[in-house]
């Protein structure tokens, strides 16, 4: 009997899968996807709490780590720094400097003086008030004669000088004060004194060191170093006046104190500062004008100034254009009063004075300053620019004190 081939294989062995073989495929297919699942979820998990630890460790701890990081970054610095500074400094590359510093208040302070002037006294129920002025003056010659500042002494019934050495003497006022430049020479009959050395005040420049000694607040003998901030300042109520700038601390109590250069020369006398307390703004009076007034009023006992006649104004651009200057330089006339010394000498409005006396103007102001200088009656050369043509005048100065005298 013929066997049929049987599609079961080979063996006749049934090979088609149970439906019980399926079910427990895919119950353990399940299971895996399941597993990996929850295993992706934990993960998620797991780092989802790993990041949030670490920004709060960052968020909490980052600064702290951050600032010791900087911190020994900057100590490492400064160490270095220290060790270097500590290094070249053992040289002392700075000693000249404040050994230069020292030798000038050495060399100045000898002819420093505190000045005290009783002013005025008056009798009240709660009794007798006397009102003093506080300043400080430079002695000048070995004679005896001090410059100070003439608000220092104005209106003094009596004035008490006190040296360096603490010796105490009256003194007298030489002549009469200078109210234009608020100067006054005083003179005390003492012996070994030991005068300060004039200096050219026209030399400095801004930037230059100068030192102020006087007795501010009543400290006697107090020095304070700066620089000169400016140069050619003037008060408008008296253009005579022409003022140096600095930024040494002067105080009540400064004014009629030296202000001296790197060589200890009288450059200036302190003579006002800006506002009512120091604010890094003092003013001196050259010292070209103060040895001028010092020299008058000892050979004349008055200062004797020339007087123009004229009022000049600064140049500007526009000018320039208009007058054809070839620069601003110069001193413009914007008024010339009727038989005054510059209307007698030939000069008009709207002239520019370029030089008087052979002395260049820069500044419109210094005009006041060499007309002031300029000896009464004197003829002075005068280059002038009119209309664009430089002329050359001679004019007779006048006198102030007589013009003051006729008013």
């Amino acid at each position: 009997m013929n066997r049929e081939p049987n599609d079961s294989g080979a063996g006749g062995q049934n090979l088609e899968p149970s439906k019980s073989d399926f079910q427990r495929e895919n119950y353990r297919r399940h299971r895996e996807q399941y597993r990996r699942d929850s295993d992706s979820f934990v993960t998620r998990i797991f780092w989802f709490v790993a990041s949030a630890g670490f920004v709060l460790c960052v968020w909490k701890i980052g600064p702290g780590i951050l600032e010791d990081y900087q911190y020994s970054l900057v100590k490492g610095k400064v160490r270095a720094e220290y060790e270097n500074a500590f290094e070249l400094l053992e040289d002392d590359p700075l000693g000249r400097v404040s050994e230069a510093f020292e030798l000038v208040a050495q060399k100045i302070r000898p002819s420093v003086v505190s000045v005290r002037a009783i002013k005025s006294s008056s009798n009240s129920r709660k009794g007798r008030y006397i009102e003093n002025g506080q300043g400080s003056g430079v002695i000048m010659s070995e004679e005896g004669y001090i410059l100070t500042n003439e608000h220092v002494v104005k209106d003094a019934r009596k004035i008490e000088i006190t040296l360096c050495d603490r010796r105490v003497y009256l003194a007298t006022v030489v002549g009469e004060t200078d109210k234009y430049n608020d100067l006054a020479v005083l003179k005390i009959d003492a012996k070994d004194l030991i005068p300060a050395h004039w200096g050219n005040s026209d030399e400095l420049d801004v930037g230059s060191i100068v030192w102020a000694i006087g007795s501010p607040f009543g400290l006697d003998q107090t020095v304070t170093s700066g620089i000169i901030s400016a140069k050619n300042r003037y008060d408008h109520d008296t253009p005579y006046q022409e003022l140096l700038q600095t930024d040494a601390a002067v105080n009540p109590g400064n004014s009629g104190g030296p202000l001296v250069d790197s060589m200890g020369r009288v450059v200036g006398i302190n003579t006002s500062i800006y506002g009512e307390k120091f604010q890094g703004i003092s003013f001196a009076v050259p010292s070209v004008q103060a040895k001028f007034v010092y020299d008058e009023t000892i050979e004349q006992g008055v200062v004797s100034r020339g007087i123009l006649g004229a009022r000049p104004d600064a140049v500007f651009q526009k000018d320039a254009k208009k007058l054809g200057l070839p620069d601003i330089n110069g001193a413009l006339l914007i008024e010339v009063r009727p038989n005054s010394p510059a209307y007698k000498g030939g000069l008009q409005e709207n002239d520019v004075i370029r030089s008087w006396n052979g002395h260049e103007i820069d500044d419109y102001n210094k005009l006041f300053r060499f007309v002031s200088m300029t000896e009464p009656f004197s003829t002075v050369d005068v280059k002038i620019i009119r209309d664009g043509i430089e002329k050359q005048l001679s004019v007779r100065v006048g006198s102030r004190l007589d013009y003051e005298r006729r008013r």
